[in-house]
């Protein structure tokens, strides 16, 4: 009652301590935390849970390692090794895909390149190909500027799985999928991958082919739904049955509803599912 009135007092306070200690804090993928945030937001669930976000390998570690986490959003699969630990511990794993998305390779918007293999992206990203002029069709000379996600990142774990690179030291990482926005849209030699929420005025996605001498798909709606574009991948809330407190069993049964969510979907920029 004091909270809904107002009133600045000790009683408040005590309150508002009380309450932020007892929100349920779950972590997952930096790439889906806008989503998830307005999920839990159009649910009225903002001042039972919190997302904070931290990768989708940290929300996977947490919960193997005895964490209270029910819920793992997730922008990859679980790992097998982590699946087989939870199922170990008596948990049953259980998957929800409630979005599609593609991982773009970005460029600044200055950039004439219009599409590359996956071969070419390798090689840049391994910081074996180095200048724009060696890239075909890029209309730009100089050193590339390479930028990545951590390895916390399951935007990260994805995109070494599609184009099987290893990282050179060229590649400056940086945390969040708006950092890579903010890069690529402003630094005009610069190139980095993320998933679509990274689009920006000044930034634009190229055309991936998977071999040399293929034409390019860009991630379309259509070309993500059928995973044409070579770097299309699934959106996961998994279910930690047996970890899930009550809060959480409230907001997966919303993130599941498609008539809730989908929308939701489509504000973030990503697909939903058909």
């Amino acid at each position: 009652m004091i909270r809904k009135l107002g009133f600045v007092s000790l009683g408040f306070s005590l309150m508002s301590t009380v309450g932020m200690a007892d929100t349920r804090k779950f972590a997952g993928s930096d790439s889906m935390l806008g989503m998830i945030n307005d999920a839990i937001i159009s649910a009225g669930l903002e001042n039972e849970i919190q997302y904070i976000g931290g990768g989708s390998s940290a929300a996977e570690k947490a919960v193997v390692a005895g964490g209270s986490q029910g819920l793992l959003p997730m922008s990859r699969e679980i790992k097998a090794d982590a699946a087989k630990s939870l199922t170990d511990k008596g948990f049953k794993t259980i998957p929800h895909v409630i979005a599609l998305d593609g991982i773009a390779i970005f460029v600044n918007g200055a950039n004439t390149v219009a599409q590359m293999d996956l071969e070419t992206v390798r090689k840049i990203f391994a910081c074996e190909t180095t200048k724009w002029e060696d890239v075909p069709n890029s209309g730009k000379s100089g050193a590339i500027e390479v930028v990545r996600r951590n390895d916390q990142s399951g935007t990260t774990d994805a995109f070494k799985a599609f184009t099987k690179v290893t990282f050179g030291a060229c590649a400056q990482v940086l945390a969040e999928t708006t950092d890579i926005a903010n890069y690529t849209s402003t630094k005009p030699n610069s190139i980095g991958y993320s998933g679509l929420t990274a689009r920006r005025e000044g930034n634009k996605a190229v055309a991936l082919s998977k071999a040399t001498g293929e034409a390019g798909v860009l991630p379309t709606l259509r070309n993500v739904r059928s995973f044409a574009y070579p770097m299309s991948r699934k959106l996961y809330v998994y279910e930690i049955k047996g970890n899930v407190a009550p809060v959480e069993e409230k907001l997966l049964a919303k993130m599941i509803d498609r008539s809730f969510m989908d929308p939701i979907v489509q504000d973030n920029e990503y697909y939903t599912i058909d």
